[in-house]
């Protein structure tokens, strides 16, 4: 199931791709570009597979998140920077945050609106915390024009 990623601190701008690299926008066209499954790497970890490219997941590279095709072979850095430990949101436990499998200390977070994988700068860092909470929402469905919608009988 594809969901898309809400920031805790700009509530109207969500996790996407564009040109391959993770940013953080308000929703617009193409919805898809938005939605990620949640792939499972066991104990609570996570890659997230893109929608529209599905062969490809987020990883970051000298700390910045992009969109990178799944290496054919086994690619132990590669499955190393594309995978999250999900924990409770570090602004909220009500939310997540995603810890970096490789880099322990680093989390995904926003910051100038593009995604990178950083650390606080100590326990006081209030804006690190929030830029690196995101609310889980479901992900926004396109519907062909071509449809036509027939009301459900009560």
């Amino acid at each position: 199931m594809s969901e898309n990623f809400q920031s805790f601190n700009v509530p109207d701008r969500y996790i996407r791709h564009r040109d391959f690299a993770g940013e953080l926008t308000p929703r617009g066209e193409p919805i898809e570009d938005f939605a990620f499954t949640l792939l499972s790497r066991g104990q609570g970890r996570v890659t997230f597979r893109s929608q529209n490219f599905p062969d490809r997941v987020l990883r970051h590279r000298d700390f910045q998140i992009w969109l990178d095709p799944v290496p054919h072979t086994s690619d132990t850095l590669f499955a190393a920077d594309s995978t999250f430990l999900v924990v409770a949101g570090r602004a909220d436990q009500s939310a997540v945050s995603f810890r970096s499998v490789n880099y322990p200390d680093r989390y995904l977070r926003h910051r100038d609106f593009r995604l990178w994988v950083e650390a606080p700068t100590g326990p006081a860092d209030a804006l690190f915390h929030r830029d690196a909470t995101f609310r889980r929402r479901p992900a926004t469905v396109a519907i062909d024009p071509g449809t036509v919608l027939v009301p459900a009988d009560d």
